[in-house]
């Protein structure tokens, strides 16, 4: 298990079909293609602030973290969460009056950013699961000691879920059984305690399949977490990623025009 504060300064600076992108990286790197995991922030600060249809060669989740807007044709707002299958077009995600913030979870990099429709042609499969709920948050928390969860989406074909948890000052409670795809937490509010440090809201866990079990502590005030188990390795194409060289090409794969600055 790992857990990440929010870094304090964007690293990547992105102009996106014309919008201004702040990205933060958690795990993994970003615009670059490699092997391993993929968990960043994306910040879309200007008004009417929208991210066009586009796909990915790799399962996600994306969790609203600022902002009201929509995703598709669902109305969002702070917490609403979005699962897409590899190959899967969804968007626009529109922030129309203050921007719009979300992170973009995967247990794999991406080859990259592939507009629709001009990207028809490179979808391997038909387009699968498109879909996502919301984790009402700022709600009453158990008394101290107690937890509570809530399973807001699930799939048992494959593990694919997303659980919302309620922390009681100072409760233990334990994750989502490993028994899937990887794992990622959000915390929404409070604090969880580990190590000795507290980590607050938009603090972000990464669980490896196969790892045991994560133990989460809140912190004095309690916590509300978003948990999120992406779907087991299977034959479908891009849910078992093959190492980077053998499916795609060199470069990370962005719309042509788009200008990346990294700011440190």
């Amino acid at each position: 298990m790992q857990i990440t504060a929010r870094p304090p300064k964007e690293i990547i600076d992105m102009q996106l079909r014309g919008w201004r992108n702040l990205v933060w990286g958690y795990y993994g790197k970003l615009i670059e293609l490699y092997d391993g995991p993929q968990g960043f922030l994306v910040d879309l600060p200007e008004p009417g602030a929208t991210v066009e249809p586009h796909f990915h060669d790799v399962d996600q989740f994306q969790v609203i973290v600022r902002g009201e807007g929509r995703f598709g044709k669902d109305r969002v707002s702070e917490f609403c969460f979005h699962y897409a299958d590899a190959y899967t077009p969804y968007g626009p995600i529109v922030g129309p009056a203050e921007g719009i913030s979300f992170f973009t979870l995967r247990g794999a990099c991406a080859g990259g950013h592939f507009s629709m429709p001009g990207s028809r042609h490179l979808m391997k499969t038909r387009a699968g699961r498109n879909t996502g709920g919301r984790f009402v948050v700022n709600q009453p928390l158990p008394p101290a000691g107690e937890t509570r969860r809530e399973v807001l989406l699930a799939d048992a074909r494959d593990g694919m879920q997303a659980v919302g948890l309620a922390l009681g000052p100072g409760a233990q409670a334990e994750g989502l059984a490993v028994d899937a795809g990887a794992q990622y937490y959000v915390v929404c509010t409070g604090t969880l305690a580990h190590e000795g440090r507290d980590y607050g809201r938009l603090s972000l866990v990464y669980v490896e399949p196969g790892e045991a079990t994560p133990v989460f502590r809140a912190g004095p005030q309690g916590a509300e977490v978003l948990a999120l188990q992406l779907p087991r390795a299977s034959e479908r194409i891009g849910s078992r990623p093959e190492p980077i060289a053998e499916r795609t090409g060199t470069n990370y794969t962005l719309p042509e025009g788009t200008v990346v600055q990294r700011t440190q």
